[in-house]
């Protein structure tokens, strides 16, 4: 075993267990507030990464604005949220007046900011949502471990029998055995999550929920590969030795989180 793969074995046994017995055992605002401090360091990362040049009171901004989208989702009334976008706008046209010396580039880098918001503190808020549920705790508990299982899956089944090349010119080591494996894993273990803790969810639901989430995580992964490409950075931060930075332990929620709430509120009838 090399030492990158050394460090994230390590890596994932000094913060997984933790993690999990916190949102077994902790109260229910644990979550939120783990939401809230990854969407705080994931939206630093993120700025660092596709506005490293702009002023720090753009990042700022982009992270202040992120983080009260996630709390008011989260925490506040819904009603409040769609009101708060248009927020968002009058506030990144104001700021952006105020600060832009060279006007060629303050489209762009209002519509990055904009990105930055939805990409994390939207996208990822849904996690509080999903806890926001009634049987909220195993619903987060089956994305995670869904989730995890295509990442770790894609990653041993590319290594070990990967071959043909997926998307070589976003991400060169992603392989069509790895995405394979991601969604074998990613039902897999949905499946036995499922005869575990959820029984009353039928085998054809499991089967068809988990076959997308694992491909929205794969997809996800290569959305941030597509953000580091284009900062040729390898990595969104050194956070987590052998894991990179916050995002790239993000990548694979921010379009599972989403895709798993509105089929338990729709199709599942799930309820607060």
């Amino acid at each position: 075993m090399g030492d990158i793969a050394k460090k994230k074995v390590w890596t994932g046994l000094l913060i997984v267990p933790p993690l999990i017995l916190l949102i077994v055992y902790g109260p229910p605002i644990i979550l939120p507030l783990l939401v809230l401090a990854a969407t705080f360091l994931g939206l630093q990362e993120f700025y660092q990464l596709a506005l490293p040049h702009s002023k720090k009171i753009e990042h700022v901004l982009g992270m202040g604005l992120g983080l009260m989208l996630s709390a008011l989702i989260a925490f506040g009334n819904g009603k409040i949220v769609v009101p708060f976008f248009v927020f968002i706008l009058l506030s990144l046209s104001f700021l952006f007046m105020m600060t832009s010396d060279d006007l060629l580039s303050t489209i762009s880098k209002m519509g990055v900011t904009l990105w930055g918001i939805l990409y994390v503190g939207f996208l990822l808020s849904h996690v509080s949502l999903i806890r926001n549920l009634g049987k909220g705790q195993t619903w987060v508990l089956f994305l995670i471990a869904t989730v995890w299982a295509g990442d770790i899956s894609a990653f041993l089944v590319g290594s070990w029998i990967g071959r043909h090349k997926l998307y070589p010119k976003i991400s060169p080591k992603k392989t069509v055995e790895g995405l394979a494996g991601a969604v074998l894993g990613s039902v897999l273990v949905s499946l036995i999550f499922r005869g575990l803790f959820i029984p009353q969810l039928s085998i054809a639901i499991a089967i068809v929920v988990a076959l997308i989430l694992g491909l929205l995580g794969q997809l996800g992964d290569f959305t941030e590969s597509m953000l580091k490409r284009s900062a040729q950075v390898k990595d969104s931060g050194d956070l987590l030795p052998g894991h990179g930075g916050m995002l790239d332990r993000l990548d694979s929620f921010l379009f599972t989180a989403p895709f798993l709430y509105y089929v338990l509120v729709y199709w599942v009838k799930e309820t607060p």
